[in-house]
């Protein structure tokens, strides 16, 4: 998909700039995919913006705030690669008011710094339930995505032209897939907590999970499936947790239906 994308923006860019030069004017559509250029520049300004709106609103998980969280968390980073001599910083840890929204995620603060932010629904997992092996895969999973370059300014290039072909969900659902096969090898016992995502804090403890998987199974490849998988930029449930499931009995280099 970033091979595609980038092969694309660049024919684009190539006969955009040829018919300027030619003394034409291009469509609209070529010369919005021209501007994606510099969108890695105008992104700079915008992630300053919204870290410090993220981190003067959060708390910074640090060996003295949550600190079995942060144990768990610098533990993964350490696995990783994060914080050894040559290697990358271990990217700050935030916990943000997520208002009742089950999320994490993980972005930059600056060029080369990332943080990865966890929703206080999801730490409920761990401090209100006692699941810390949820937090573990989330974590990974996050970090996964920053170990694997997701973040990168430099991927915005081509986002204009995948975004108008309708390619830019299948994008970032192929990224997801790839940072939950991240976290399935370094939170192996872990990778069927995701049912909580789907089930909400309180309940996802009490669902039957091969019950859950015969209902699943039960409806098929059916084509809206497909359709509202191909339109969605996390892979739909019934397969994101499908392809969780084989990393149990095949090892974590699984990767899940696409289309």
């Amino acid at each position: 998909m970033v091979i595609l994308g980038l092969v694309l923006t660049a024919i684009v860019a190539v006969a955009t700039i040829a018919v300027l030069l030619s003394g034409y004017t291009p469509t609209k559509w070529a010369m919005g995919v021209l501007a994606g250029l510099v969108t890695p520049v105008v992104a700079l300004v915008f992630i300053r913006m919204m870290y410090w709106k993220t981190a003067a609103n959060s708390i910074e998980l640090t060996e003295k705030q949550l600190p079995e969280l942060y144990a768990i968390y610098t533990e993964l980073g350490e696995r990783m690669g994060f914080g050894r001599p040559g290697g990358p910083d271990l990217p700050k840890l935030y916990l943000h008011n997520g208002n009742g929204v089950m999320n994490a995620y993980a972005t930059k603060c600056r060029m080369h710094a990332t943080y990865v932010v966890l929703n206080s629904d999801i730490v409920d997992l761990a401090y209100v339930h006692g699941d810390f092996g949820a937090l573990r895969f989330i974590m990974a999973h996050e970090l996964g995505h920053v170990k694997c370059r997701h973040i990168s300014l430099w991927r915005l290039i081509y986002s204009p032209v995948m975004t108008l072909l309708f390619l830019g969900k299948s994008t970032t659902r192929a990224q997801e897939y790839t940072a939950d096969r991240v976290a399935a090898y370094y939170a192996p016992d872990d990778v069927l907590t995701m049912v909580n995502l789907f089930a909400g804090k309180n309940l996802g403890h009490r669902v039957d999970v091969d019950e859950y998987f015969r209902t699943s199974e039960a409806h098929g490849e059916s084509f809206w499936l497909r359709f509202a998988n191909f339109r969605s930029d996390h892979a739909v449930g019934f397969r994101r947790m499908d392809a969780l499931r084989r990393t149990l009995t095949e090892g974590w280099d699984v990767h899940g239906k696409m289309l």
